[in-house]
C-alpha cells in the first residue's frame, strides 16, 4: 500500500506540473498576442488622432484657395491636441492598459510655407487635376512661347543697347555740324581778308587774318573732338557686338540674319579706314598748314603796311602806289586752300528726329495714364508684406522645379484663383474678384502698392511687345523700306549711306514701341492683341508714328480697336508662366494671406501645417500574469500625416 501510494502521488504532481506548464505556455501564448495586439491598438489609436488633429484644416483656407493646412500657434498646441484625441483610447483598460509615459513630441513639421515652395506647389497641382483646367495651353505651345519670349526679350535688349549708339551717332554728327561752322567762319575770315586786301585797308587785313588764323587753329580741336567720339562708340559697338555674340543663341536665324545686316552699318559708320573718316581726319593736318600759311601772309602784310606807313616821299611829285604794294599780298592770298566738308553729314530734318525721340521718352513719364482708359483709379495705398511669406519665409532663391506642363497648371491655378485688372469689367468670372487689388500684378512684380504693380507689369507688357513688333518689322520688306524712305528724309537725299541705316535703325526702333503703346492701350480697354503682328493688324503708320512724337499723346488712339488674339488676362498669362518660380510661388502665398487676414487679422500661412510627424511613447501593462499588476514596458510609434 505505501508503495502503491507513492507512485499515485507522483503522478499527481507530474500530471499538476504538466497542466502549469501547460497553462502558462497558453498565457505566454495569449500575452505576445496580446502585446502584439497593443502595439498595433496604439499604432492605431495614434494613427487615429493625428488624422483627426488635421481634419481642422483651416476652413477659410480651402473654401476660398483650396489648400489645405492645420493652423497652429506652436508646436505645443499640436502636441496637446493630439493628446485630446489619443486618450478615448487609453479608456479600454481591461485588454489594452496603456498610459502615455511622456508628452509627444515633434519629429519632423512641415509647413505650407516650407521647402521653396514645394509644399504650395504640390497642393496646387493636385488640387488642378480633378478637371478644373478649361484653358491650359499644350506643352508645345508653352514651349514654343517661351522660345518667342525670349527672342523678343533679347531682340529688345540688343535694340536698347544700339538705339543708345543711334542717339551717340546723332551726337558725333553734331560735332561734325560744329565742325563745319567752325569751316564756315574760315570761309568768312578769308573771304573778308580778300576784301581788306583789294580795298587796300592794311591795318583791317591783318585784324582778318588773325582772326583766321584763330579759327584755324581752333579746327583740330574739333576735328580731335569727332575722333573722339566716333572711337568711344566705336569701343562701345565692339562691346555691344559681344553682348550680342552671347545672346543671339535665343534669336532664330532669320532675325538674327536681319540684326546682323542691321548693325553691321554702324561698324562702316565709325570705321578708322573709311573714305568718310579719312576725309574728315585730314582736316587737321591742313588746317595746321593753313595757319602757317597765313602767319606767312600776315608777315609780308606787316612789311608792306610798315613800309607804307614808313614812307616819305623824296620830291612833291613822288606818288606811293599801294596798289602795286599790296598785289604780291593779294596774289599770295589767293593761294590760300579753302578748307571744306566735302563729305555729307548732320541732321537735314532735326524736327522729325526729336519727334521719334520724344516717342522715346513716353516711357519716362506715367505709363499708367498713358496706356488705361480715362477716368480708372489705381490705388497707390502701400501693401503690408511686414508678415508676408516673401519677407518672413522666403530665402531668395528664384528657381523652379517644374517642367513645362506643371508650370502651366500652376500659372492657371493663378488665373483661376487671383484678381487682375479689368476682370470685373472684361473677365470671364468677375465674380472671383479676391481683395480687389490688382493681384496678379503683384504676383508678377512684387511691388509695394497696385499702382508700382500694374505699372511695372504694363511696362513690361510694352517691352515684350516692342521686341515682338521688331521681329516682325524685320521680317516685312515693306515697311523697312518705309522707315528707310523716312530715314533718307531725315539725314538728307545725299546723306551717308552708313547714317541712313543706322537712322533707318533707330526709326524702326521707335515704330515697334509706338506700336507696342497702341497694343497695351487696346489691352488695357478690354481688346486683344496677336502675339506676332500681321500687316492687317498692324495699325501705326508712319505718318501717326511721327504725330504720336509731336503731341506725345496718343489721345483716343488704340483704345476703340478690339482687335484679334490674346487678351490681357491671356497676357498676363504669358507672364506668369514665363517666371514661375520660387519667388512668384511666395507672392502668391503673399496674396493669399492678405485676403484672409480681412476676416481674421492674426493669420499666417507659415502657422499652417501641410505635414507632421510625432513621436509618441506609451506605458502597456501586462494582463496574463498574477503579481504583473502596476509592471509596464514600454512601446511607442510615429504618425505621420501629409495634405
Amino acid at each position: 500500500m505505501k508503495d502503491m501510494r507513492e507512485r499515485s502521488g507522483e503522478i499527481t504532481v507530474f500530471f499538476a506540473v504538466c497542466l502549469v506548464s501547460i497553462i502558462a505556455l497558453l498565457l505566454a501564448l495569449f500575452e505576445s498576442a496580446r502585446t502584439a495586439g497593443a502595439r498595433l491598438y496604439f499604432t492605431q489609436a495614434a494613427d487615429s488622432a493625428i488624422e483627426s488633429l488635421f481634419s481642422q484644416y483651416h476652413r477659410g483656407l480651402w473654401e476660398s484657395y483650396r489648400l489645405l493646412g492645420l493652423e497652429h500657434y506652436s508646436e505645443r498646441q499640436l502636441t496637446d491636441e493630439f493628446e485630446a484625441f489619443i486618450d478615448p483610447y487609453f479608456e479600454v483598460k481591461d485588454w489594452y492598459p496603456l498610459r502615455l509615459s511622456e508628452s509627444p513630441s515633434v519629429v519632423e513639421l512641415t509647413k505650407l510655407t516650407d521647402n521653396e515652395g514645394e509644399i504650395y506647389e504640390k497642393q496646387v497641382l493636385e488640387y488642378m487635376k480633378y478637371g478644373l483646367i478649361e484653358e491650359l495651353w499644350d506643352i508645345s505651345f508653352g514651349e514654343s512661347l517661351l522660345a518667342d519670349l525670349g527672342e523678343a526679350l533679347e531682340l529688345k535688349k540688343m535694340k536698347l543697347v544700339y538705339e543708345g549708339h543711334s542717339k551717340e551717332a546723332s551726337r558725333l554728327e553734331e560735332s561734325l555740324e560744329r565742325l563745319d561752322e567752325k569751316l564756315k567762319e574760315q570761309e568768312e575770315s578769308y573771304d573778308s581778308a580778300l576784301k581788306k586786301v583789294r580795298s587796300l585797308n592794311g591795318r583791317s587785313l591783318i585784324r582778318e587774318l588773325k582772326k583766321l588764323k584763330k579759327r584755324l587753329m581752333e579746327v583740330p580741336q574739333r576735328v580731335e573732338d569727332y575722333e573722339k567720339k566716333a572711337d568711344a562708340l566705336a569701343e562701345k559697338l565692339e562691346e555691344s557686338q559681344k553682348e550680342f555674340d552671347a545672346g543671339k543663341a535665343a534669336l532664330s536665324d532669320k532675325v538674327r540674319a536681319r540684326m546682323e545686316a542691321e548693325t553691321s552699318e554702324y561698324k562702316s559708320y565709325v570705321a578708322k579706314d573709311g573714305e568718310r573718316r579719312r576725309e574728315i581726319s585730314s582736316l587737321k593736318e591742313r588746317a595746321e598748314e593753313n595757319a602757317a600759311f597765313v602767319e606767312r601772309v600776315i608777315e609780308v602784310a606787316e612789311e608792306v603796311l610798315e613800309y607804307i606807313e614808313s614812307w616819305e616821299p623824296s620830291d612833291e611829285d613822288d606818288e606811293l602806289d599801294e596798289e602795286a604794294l599790296w598785289r604780291p599780298v593779294r596774289r599770295l592770298l589767293a593761294r590760300y586752300d579753302l578748307l571744306s566738308l566735302n563729305v555729307s553729314f548732320g541732321v537735314a530734318d532735326k524736327e522729325k528726329e526729336g519727334f521719334l525721340e520724344n516717342v522715346g521718352s513716353l516711357l519716362g513719364g506715367d505709363i499708367l495714364k498713358l496706356v488705361l482708359p480715362e477716368g480708372t483709379e489705381i490705388s497707390k495705398e502701400e501693401l503690408d508684406l511686414e508678415s508676408a511669406p516673401s519677407a518672413t519665409c522666403f530665402s531668395g532663391y528664384d528657381g523652379s522645379r517644374l517642367g513645362i506642363i506643371e508650370r502651366l497648371t500652376v500659372t492657371e491655378y493663378a488665373l483661376k484663383e487671383f484678381n487682375y485688372y479689368g476682370r470685373d469689367k472684361y473677365g470671364d468670372d468677375p465674380e472671383k474678384k479676391g481683395s480687389g487689388r490688382a493681384e496678379l500684378e503683384y504676383i508678377f512684380a512684387g511691388g509695394k502698392s497696385d499702382y508700382e504693380n500694374l505699372s511695372d507689369t504694363v511696362m513690361t507688357l510694352i517691352l515684350i511687345r516692342e521686341g515682338m513688333n521688331l521681329i516682325y518689322l524685320f521680317s516685312d520688306q515693306q515697311m523697312r523700306e518705309e522707315a528707310k524712305a523716312l530715314a533718307a528724309v531725315i539725314t538728307g537725299v545725299t546723306g551717308f549711306p552708313p547714317l541712313i541705316s543706322v537712322m533707318t535703325f533707330f526709326i524702326l526702333g521707335m515704330w515697334a514701341l509706338g506700336q507696342a503703346i497702341y497694343d497695351l492701350r487696346v489691352l488695357m480697354a478690354g481688346g486683344k492683341v496677336p502675339i506676332m503682328h500681321t500687316r492687317e493688324s498692324w495699325k501705326l503708320d508712319k505718318d501717326g508714328l511721327l504725330e504720336l512724337g509731336r503731341t506725345r499723346d496718343p489721345g483716343s488712339f488704340g483704345k476703340q480697336d478690339t482687335g484679334t488674339g490674346l487678351s490681357y488676362k491671356d497676357w498676363m498669362r504669358v507672364l506668369i508662366f514665363k517666371d514661375m518660380g520660387t519667388r512668384s510661388d511666395y507672392r502668391s502665398m503673399d496674396m493669399i494671406q492678405m485676403n484672409l487676414r480681412l476676416s481674421q487679422k492674426d493669420f499666417l500661412l507659415k502657422r499652417c501645417a501641410s505635414d507632421l510627424e510625432l513621436k509618441v511613447k506609451a506605458d502597456a501593462g501586462r494582463v496574463m500574469f498574477s503579481g504583473s499588476k502596476g509592471k509596464t514596458y514600454s512601446i511607442s510609434s510615429e504618425p505621420f500625416y501629409s495634405y
